[in-house]
């Protein structure tokens, strides 16, 4: 009984194995393909170089090596006709490629999964489209082909009409001020990853329980630019109220950064000439810089906003009764260290990525226009930090924090602060409010709440906050310049 058993076993094991060897060389779909494209090229041999091509065409496997980019690439078996201009109405795949492109990036030298990505050596849709196997790049959509041209090409010097998607993307990423929170060629905040490289990630990197099929990486940017808190639980991430369009777009752009690593003789002067920019970078202007980093918290910065995934109140850092009160250089100040602790990150170069002089142009740019005021002396009494500490929870707790922290308003306990506002700032702040915040005047004529003495009291309470060993704030006017250039 074995013996007929392993006798029969056998026998299935070959017919399985001959029935393999001919459904790939026989009845394979590229086969069949190429005896479709002979049909083709019969009906259009209609001159001497027709007949000529017609006679040298064999149905075979096809293939481009490209030792330089470590890729075999298999895709002209089937897209016979991409080279030939006869083959322009003719059905994908035997279509003639769309722009032109081939002129400049002939397949013997490029192959096609640098530019589309996919399963190279496949022989069937299916697995060069690579989408449901274990591939880390599947087939791009054309729409987002436009991506990969970032890979050899500085995009800005591109045509626009060639690559409108990544151009798009690229304003979105600014515009959406995507950098207050993402890190990006080394300017940015660290709320969220550095994008250096998204466009290198595969899908087992994302999170896709909560995305429906296909599970791509360009559906997941989507579907995330769209609803980040819908595709990542518990996501931080604000909604940028992105469009279908929009969304493309940007995801485009995400798709774009990456660093591949390819040969020189690839990279087109562009190219060089943007690697060279990057290493040698102009400042931004004032204006740039806060499109850029700031406005996705800060709004336009003229009115207090509230952050409902934080749960605290955004300074209004253009409103006016600030900036008539604080100095040039405790803005700037504010700006270069962040405030430790906080969603305000570092934006000096160490951190944010930002130069000194880009520092100093977005302070003038938020102090443009704003008049200076000079801020009334503070009250020669005595304070009394007990009584202090009384009118503090009494009065400023509930916003601020029992220890100057962790509350909804700015924090005045945090380090930075202290070392940066003077007392006179201080003051001035309780006493005259901020105007479209929630910060209320504290001695108003109508109706004063506190002191002159009261103030003082407060004063030396939230100067207990001071750092250890750090010296006391110069009082400085309004149009110092301490510390930065």
């Amino acid at each position: 009984m074995y013996r007929w058993a392993l006798l029969l076993a056998s026998l299935l094991t070959i017919a399985f194995l001959v029935g393999a060897a001919v459904r790939e060389n026989y009845l394979g779909q590229w086969r069949s393909v190429q005896m479709q494209y002979r049909d083709i090229l019969r009906e259009k041999a209609t001159d001497d170089r027709g007949r000529e091509l017609l006679a040298r065409y064999r149905v075979e496997l096809k293939q481009v090596s490209l030792p330089a980019l470590g890729t075999v690439d298999r895709c002209v078996t089937c897209h016979n006709g991409i080279d030939d201009p006869r083959m322009a109405d003719e059905p994908l795949p035997h279509r003639t490629h769309p722009k032109d492109i081939l002129r400049t990036h002939p397949v013997d030298r490029f192959g096609c999964t640098i530019c589309h990505h996919g399963q190279g050596p496949a022989t069937n849709f299916e697995d060069a489209k690579a989408e449901d196997v274990f591939w880390d790049y599947p087939l791009l959509p054309p729409e987002m082909t436009q991506a990969t041209c970032a890979t050899c090409h500085d995009a800005d010097k591109l045509p626009a009409d060639q690559i409108p998607l990544l151009r798009a993307g690229t304003k979105l990423y600014q515009q959406k001020s995507c950098g207050g929170c993402h890190k990006l060629g080394g300017r940015g905040g660290v709320l969220g990853p550095a994008l250096d490289n998204e466009g290198a990630k595969t899908k087992h990197q994302l999170t896709m329980v909560n995305l429906k099929p296909p599970h791509t990486t360009w559906a997941w940017m989507q579907a995330h630019f769209r609803d980040p808190a819908g595709i990542v639980a518990a996501s931080q991430m604000r909604n940028p109220t992105l469009t279908q369009h929009e969304a493309l777009a940007l995801t485009v752009f995400m798709l774009s950064q990456w660093k591949r690593d390819v040969p020189e003789s690839y990279l087109a002067p562009d190219k060089v000439e943007q690697k060279y920019a990057a290493l040698h970078r102009q400042p931004l202007t004032g204006e740039q810089v806060y499109e850029q980093y700031c406005k996705t918290c800060h709004g336009n910065g003229t009115y207090t906003r509230w952050d409902k995934t934080f749960k605290r109140f955004v300074p209004a850092i253009r409103g006016a009764s600030l900036l008539a009160a604080e100095d040039r250089a405790c803005l700037i100040e504010n700006i270069q260290f962040g405030r430790p602790g906080t969603q305000m990150p570092t934006w000096d170069l160490r951190a944010g990525g930002l130069l000194p002089e880009e520092i100093a142009a977005v302070a003038d740019y938020l102090r443009a226009g704003v008049p200076q005021l000079k801020l009334a002396a503070v009250p020669a009494l005595p304070g009394d930090i007990e009584r202090g500490r009384s009118l503090y929870l009494r009065n400023c707790a509930g916003c601020h924090g029992h220890q100057g922290r962790a509350g909804i308003a700015p924090e005045i306990g945090n380090p930075v602060f202290q070392q940066s506002a003077t007392d006179e700032f201080i003051v001035h702040t309780i006493r005259f409010g901020r105007q479209n915040t929630p910060m209320p005047a504290f001695q108003r004529p109508d109706a004063p709440a506190l002191s002159d003495q009261d103030l003082s009291d407060l004063l030396v309470f939230i100067r207990t906050w001071r750092p250890k060993g750090a010296p006391a704030v110069a009082h400085a006017n309004p149009g110092s310049t301490r510390g930065m250039p």
